[in-house]
This record gives structure tokens, C-alpha cells and sequence, in this order.
């Protein structure tokens, strides 16, 4: 394949067409992740800020319900609480977001020439720096009920990028499908509320017994949460759990990069 351009006598020529370099892709999404940021908190008065203010008053909210009302006999409860919702918010937004990454920028697709595995990559990213906002209250918690500061901590390093991955992963699935089945919007929402309650987020992990105990084996977030938890608390996870969350991981980005690469030639003709 080739591209035309002219050279300086004015004399078209041609040379072999080269697709955009690492460095203009991670250009190309550092940009859209600005863009992204300016119309999510466009008008906002608190902008940027809400990303540490909503865990926080989540936490606030269900550290009020569950020690004053129901008596929780978790060890460190509130650190134990704001843990488990800043990275389940962190899977909610990144996949929801990517779900509705290609939709958003329709009229983009047919007139810009942008890789269209930057729209869902740009939401991820996005999410990824909400996160580390996010951060910011869980270790407020962590000062406040006088964790020390471990070297442990280090490793949150790992279950960030593994949960990054799953949820990019679950979001270029729900993103192809999106394009062809609106009902995915609505029911991905159903979905997420169905996890939460399925996974430790705000209750104790050894509620989960007996003949629900598979919940926990086989549910990606509880590994990757319960990951997150052992560290802030000084554990190093065992091997079995770092190979858990890997695995989760590298199948779910797998399992996504192939199902968009499949579905992304039809999408210009859904939309």
C-alpha cells in the first residue's frame, strides 16, 4: 500500500504507506484522555475533585450503615470499606465508560482517520487517572487508623495494572457489542449491581460459605480486591493469588482485543 506526497520540485511521488508509531498512538491518546477530561467535568464546580470526593462519601455513607446499624466486627473496617470501593469503582467506570466509547464518537469514526481501539483505551486511561485521584482518600484512611506504611504497599502497583487489564478487556467486549445491541447500555448497569453484591465489597469475605463459597474462586474482582487488602496490611499474597489475578487479567484483554478486532470492520455501518 501507498501513500502519495509531492516532493520539493512539485513532482507527486509515492512511498510505502507505514501505519502511525508508538509514539503518535500514545500522542493520539493522551490528547483524546484531555478531551475526555473537559467534557466529564465541564460546568463542574468541584471538577477533577469529585474523583476524591465520591469514595470518600461512599465510604462515609457504608461505614455509617454497617458499624452504627449492623454491629460489623471487621478488623480496620473503614480501610477495609474505601479498599474494596475505590477498586470496584474503578472496574465500574472503566468498563462502563468503554462501553459507551464508540457510540459517543459516532460521528468521529466516519470523519476522523483515529485508530478505533484508541476510544475505549482513552476511557480506560481516563478511569486509570480517576483512580490514583481515588487513592488519595484510601490513604487518609490509612493515616487515620494508624497502618504503617509498608513495604507491601509497593505491590498495589500489581493489582492496579491486573484490574486495569480485566476491565479494558471487559470493556472492548461491551463496547462491540454496544454498537449492535443498545440493550447492553442498560443491562451492563443491572450487571455491575450484581457484582458488587457478589463480591467482599462492604461485607465479610467469610459471609460467603458452603454452596456459595464458588463466588469467590471464580470471581475475578474478589481476587484482585482481596489482593489489594493483604498488602495495605503488610501480607505478601501467596503465589497462587498473583498467578489468579494475571490470569484473569491476560484472558479478559485477550478475550476483548479478539472480539473487537472480529466486530470493529462493522461498526462504521451499525452506527
Amino acid at each position: 500500500m501507498t501513500e502519495t506526497f509531492h516532493d520539493g520540485a512539485g513532482c507527486a511521488a509515492s512511498r510505502p504507506y507505514r501505519r502511525p508509531g508508538f509514539m503518535h498512538s500514545g500522542f493520539l491518546v493522551s490528547e483524546l484522555v484531555k478531551r475526555d477530561f473537559k467534557t466529564r467535568y465541564d460546568r463542574s464546580v468541584l471538577g477533577v475533585f469529585w474523583c476524591v470526593l465520591q469514595p470518600a462519601l461512599t465510604m462515609a455513607l457504608l461505614y455509617a450503615v454497617f458499624s452504627l446499624f449492623f454491629k460489623s466486627a471487621i478488623p480496620n473496617f473503614p480501610l477495609y470499606l474505601i479498599s474494596g470501593i475505590v477498586f470496584y469503582q474503578f472496574f465500574v467506570e472503566t468498563t462502563s465508560t468503554a462501553l459507551r466509547s464508540i457510540q459517543d464518537n459516532a460521528g468521529l469514526i466516519s470523519k476522523v482517520n483515529v485508530p478505533l481501539w484508541a476510544y475505549p483505551v482513552t476511557r480506560a486511561v481516563s478511569s486509570l487517572v480517576n483512580f490514583l485521584f481515588a487513592l488519595l482518600p484510601l490513604f487518609v484512611v490509612v493515616a487515620l487508623t494508624r497502618v504503617p506504611i509498608r513495604p507491601t504497599m509497593l505491590l498495589l502497583s500489581y493489582s492496579t495494572v491486573c484490574m486495569l487489564a480485566f476491565s479494558l478487556g471487559v470493556g472492548l467486549v461491551l463496547a462491540s457489542l454496544a454498537v449492535f445491541f443498545h440493550d447492553v447500555n442498560f443491562l451492563w448497569g443491572f450487571a455491575c449491581t450484581l457484582f458488587m453484591y457478589a463480591t467482599p465489597v462492604f461485607y465479610p469475605e467469610t459471609a460467603l460459605t458452603g454452596g456459595h463459597r464458588w463466588m469467590v474462586y471464580f470471581n475475578p474482582l474478589y481476587h484482585m480486591i482481596h489482593f489489594s487488602r493483604a498488602v495495605l496490611n503488610g501480607a505478601v499474597p501467596p503465589a497462587v493469588e498473583f498467578a489468579a489475578c494475571a490470569l484473569f487479567a491476560i484472558v479478559s484483554l485477550s478475550v476483548g482485543m479478539l472480539v473487537f478486532r472480529a466486530l470493529k470492520n462493522k461498526f462504521a455501518l451499525a452506527l
